[in-house]
């Protein structure tokens, strides 16, 4: 797979766990998050996968975005496994 497929899929799999308030699947996510870094396979140009998801219609926009948070929340689940 491409790095932008990596992205889409990390992107993809994130809003469906959201989307639901599933923990189940956002705790999922994260493993996958850090098996994909563990890996060598690191979050890059996500700005382009998403715009592109954006493009065709596979997620939307979301008006209470606050940017900085997942980028945070990533850091703190790494740094957390790695205790």
């Amino acid at each position: 797979m491409s790095l932008d497929e990596y992205n889409k899929l990390r992107l993809l799999y994130i809003y469906y766990a959201t989307a639901n308030k599933n923990p189940k699947e956002v705790h999922a996510w994260q493993d996958i998050c850090i098996t994909l870094d563990e890996r060598g396979i690191f979050e890059r140009q996500m700005y382009q996968s998403k715009e592109d998801l954006k493009d065709k219609s596979l997620i939307t926009k979301n008006p209470q975005y606050q940017s900085g948070l997942y980028r945070m929340h990533t850091e703190y689940i790494k740094n957390f496994k790695s205790k």
